[in-house]
């Protein structure tokens, strides 16, 4: 069975290996346990030292009286507002719970968003091109694809995934268990997150008509033979074009929620969509994209726009279900890739998964395919019924992914002038050499500082999310400025400053790593505050806080060892969103922006980003 595990959810924590149920939380994302260390909880930091790092973090976003008036605002908030008792509050909470943040942080960030996940929330990922050099090599792979990812589970499900380790400390690994067999469902006001561990089926998506395919009997994984004979009876089932049903769940959430209840009401819809939610992952089979799509961006690019939303509907935007927390896509001209539901876990976990997937087909790339066999499980067509109500919300639907599709404006490429490698030769931190580039890149684009965030994992405690790196500094954007300074400074001046810059981004993110920073602690003030039911303090209206959140560069490291990448759109309308892979010696950027924003400029980012990287390079080496 699947369980509804939000609107306000409840959960167990594993901790070592006894399971303990805390008196607030009666019910698991996942029944596994696969943490074989105690976990400690995530901590709530000291109220004086988050509020100096909060001033600190401010200083080169806002100008003198700006921050004037925010010192005096953050002091007032610190000694005689409403900054101890909240905070008190929030180490009350602390005691009851086995994280302060998540239900919170799952309900704001992910379940409560209103906004459609393509683009705005669920990433895509791209993974190396592929060649098929006929029908038989895609229904092959595809049948391999399924194969290791059922292998995948299997392994999560018998605990005999490795222990990660940050150091010596042991990482959370719970959301390793939240990947698979897990749905986002559409509600008013707030979704639900459905999860079961008991998947023995998946869905496939072929020209927008759905199967299920059962992949997992008493004997097990069905054996390749079968599973290239059932993804090629859904291929010659599929030569007619269903109806874009996939395409509702690309709406906003709240318009989607109500599509999603006419839905339920007709025919055998609800049997359908029971399907779906407790599928093990969804398998999209798309059309080849035509030769134009390709004539203004390379096919990173346009495939990275492919994974997140299938690039229009005349293409694949149709072939999707974006609620599933995992839809592997491939077609016959050579693509390989991935969209991801968010609300569930980070990227890192999904990035394993998709590592092993790779490395689990490549393995096999020389091996004959076993024989088709003719007695396999057919696959069942799940044929949606629908009305004129239906017919409109999919025209609405189709509008608003279409001209969604056609804003996201994405520069993707393979750096390839140095790697991780080159830049710790240097003796400097990979990472942080990237941040600082990030910045410079933006302030010789947009002549100010960024607002930046950069994901830190929190995955050092039980049941944690993340934490925001405050990627600007007083000594990032002084570096900044001197680059694009006509003054003359020499090598060795500019090496000075890109250390200091480096060196205190490093700081930042040790900082939030352990739970130190600055975001989720102001977050889980306001959050006591709203459960109150009081006005907000003057500290979350502040200038300064409106500006430190309205975050118009984001960015992320999603380390693969394959050559893929993980790609989102900005979450500012006149933002730039950068993920990364950083590997030895190549690094594979992500950049993006929307065509709708005069101030932003995709190509120019990415074009100023290469150009600083080989100049920072080059600084460092003096």
């Amino acid at each position: 069975m699947y369980k509804v595990l939000s609107n306000v959810s409840k959960y167990i924590v594993y901790n070592g290996l006894r399971k303990t149920s805390p008196v607030l939380h009666e019910a698991s994302i996942t029944t596994l346990n696969l943490n074989q260390q105690p976990i400690p909880k995530q901590p709530v930091p000291d109220l004086k030292q988050t509020t100096e790092r909060y001033l600190r973090s401010l200083k080169p976003l806002l100008t003198d009286d700006e921050y004037k008036n925010t010192e005096r605002i953050v002091s007032e908030f610190l000694i005689t507002g409403a900054g101890p008792r909240l905070h008190a509050k929030l180490l009350e909470r602390y005691q009851n719970t086995d994280n302060w943040m998540k239900e919170w942080w799952l309900e704001v960030a992910y379940l409560g968003y209103r906004l459609p996940v393509i683009v705005h929330s669920s990433p895509g990922t791209v993974g190396p091109p592929i060649t098929f050099h006929r029908p038989d090599d895609m229904y092959v792979y595809a049948a391999r694809l399924i194969t290791a990812v059922c292998n995948y589970n299997e392994m999560i499900k018998s605990g005999k995934i490795k222990q990660e380790m940050a150091h010596n400390d042991p990482l959370d690994m719970q959301p390793y268990g939240m990947i698979l067999g897990t749905h986002r469902r559409p509600n008013k006001i707030i979704d639900k997150l459905l999860h079961t561990d008991e998947a023995k089926h998946i869905i496939i998506i072929s020209n927008n008509n759905f199967f299920k395919l059962c992949v997992v009997n008493k004997d097990g994984i069905l054996s390749e033979g079968k599973l290239v004979a059932a993804v090629k009876d859904i291929a010659d089932r599929s030569n007619t074009q269903g109806k874009p049903i996939g395409i509702l769940t690309g709406n906003d959430r709240d318009t989607w929620a109500k599509d999603y209840s006419l839905l339920l009401e007709l025919g055998n819809n609800r049997n359908i969509i029971k399907d779906i939610e407790s599928s093990l992952f969804i398998l999209c089979l798309d059309k080849n994209l035509p030769k134009d799509a390709f004539n203004e961006k390379n096919n990173a690019s346009v495939r990275a726009v492919q994974s997140m939303t299938g690039c229009s509907s005349y293409v694949n935007a149709g072939n999707r279900w974006h609620d599933k927390t995992v839809q592997y896509i491939i077609s016959a001209d050579g693509f390989i890739g991935m969209e991801y539901e968010h609300s569930p876990c980070e990227g890192i976990p999904v990035a394993v998964l998709h590592d092993y997937v790779l490395k689990y087909i490549a393995a096999r790339e020389n091996s004959a395919m076993d024989r088709m066999s003719v007695d396999f499980p057919r696959p069942e067509l799940l044929k949606f019924e629908t009305n004129d109500a239906i017919d409109c919300a999919i025209e609405i639907a189709t509008d608003t992914v279409d001209k969604l599709s056609d804003n996201i404006d994405m520069e993707c490429f393979t750096f390839d002038k140095f790697g991780a490698d080159a830049i710790k030769a240097i003796k400097l931190s990979p990472d942080s050499f990237i941040q600082i580039a990030m910045q410079v890149t933006f302030y010789n684009l947009q002549k100010k500082a960024p607002a930046h965030y950069e994901s830190a994992t929190l995955r050092r405690f039980i049941n944690a999310r993340t934490e925001c790196i405050r990627s600007t500094s007083i000594e990032s954007i002084e570096f900044a400025k001197i680059m694009l300074s006509g003054k003359y400074k020499s090598k060795q001046q500019k090496k000075e400053m890109m250390i200091r810059a480096i060196n205190t981004h490093k700081e930042y993110a040790a900082q939030a790593a352990t739970g130190q920073s600055v975001d989720r602690h102001l977050f889980g003030l306001k959050m006591i505050a709203k459960s109150e039911g009081t006005e907000l303090p003057e500290l979350y209206k502040d200038v300064g806080y409106t500006r430190s959140t309205y975050f118009n560069l984001t960015s992320s490291q999603v380390p693969y060892k394959s050559a893929s990448f993980m790609c989102y759109g900005p979450v500012v309308p006149d933002g730039y969103g950068c993920c990364y892979n950083p590997r030895p010696k190549d690094i594979l950027f992500a950049c993006s922006s929307f065509k709708s924003c005069n101030e932003t400029n995709t190509r120019d980012f990415a074009c100023v980003l290469q150009q600083t990287l080989c100049d920072m390079r080059d600084i460092g080496s003096e």
